[in-house]
């Protein structure tokens, strides 16, 4: 499995706009010893392998976030609000657009990742999402995936979305299944 290099760049927005370049590329210079990929320009068609990837994150997660693996929530969360207010999917949505972003999101894992797949079904205020056939689970893919979900849902309804953990890589499930309720 590969992560695109659309994934890395997010993240690397993510940092300089809140460590500051200079605390970015000192902590990357020091990834990039152990995975040599990040030693390289990262394109936003750039495969980095999983695992590299994961790494970056976890130690990321480490020497930010204090390990707090609720950070790749944060992630997500903010990752949809700069899509949606400002990057890629701004053209897409508009306000009140909450149920056709829930029915999108398996287009932005395929935009993201190389293997597994997000499924999304609606049932009238209940939006269910699934990440199935993932290589190597790993929290970062459950919570950052997820809080990409709840921050769209929640930037384009106005409301705070509220959601119920069905299965998670968290808990040691094989797949994840998120609950999402949605305005009416």
């Amino acid at each position: 499995m590969d992560v695109k290099g659309v994934a890395f760049l997010a993240r690397q927005l993510q940092a300089e706009q809140t460590f500051g370049r200079e605390r970015w590329l000192a902590f990357l210079t020091e990834q990039a010893k152990r995975d040599p990929v990040f030693a390289q320009p990262v394109l936003p068609v750039t495969r980095i392998p999983v695992d590299a990837f994961l790494r970056l994150n976890d130690a990321m997660t480490q020497q930010f976030y204090a390990g707090d693996s609720q950070a790749y929530w944060k992630y997500g969360v903010k990752s949809a609000e700069y899509a949606l207010r400002q990057g890629q999917l701004k053209a897409l949505f508009n306000k009140g657009d909450y149920r056709r972003f829930a029915l999108f999101t398996p287009g932005i894992w395929k935009g993201y990742f190389t293997e597994g797949e997000l499924t999304a079904q609606v049932l009238g205020n209940v939006a269910e999402l699934r990440i199935t056939g993932v290589p190597r689970p790993h929290t970062y893919f459950e919570l950052s995936v997820m809080g990409f979900a709840s921050g769209g849902l929640t930037y384009l309804s106005g409301k705070e979305i509220a959601h119920e953990v069905l299965k998670g890589f968290s808990r040691g499930d094989l797949e994840v299944a998120y609950r999402f309720t949605l305005p009416e």
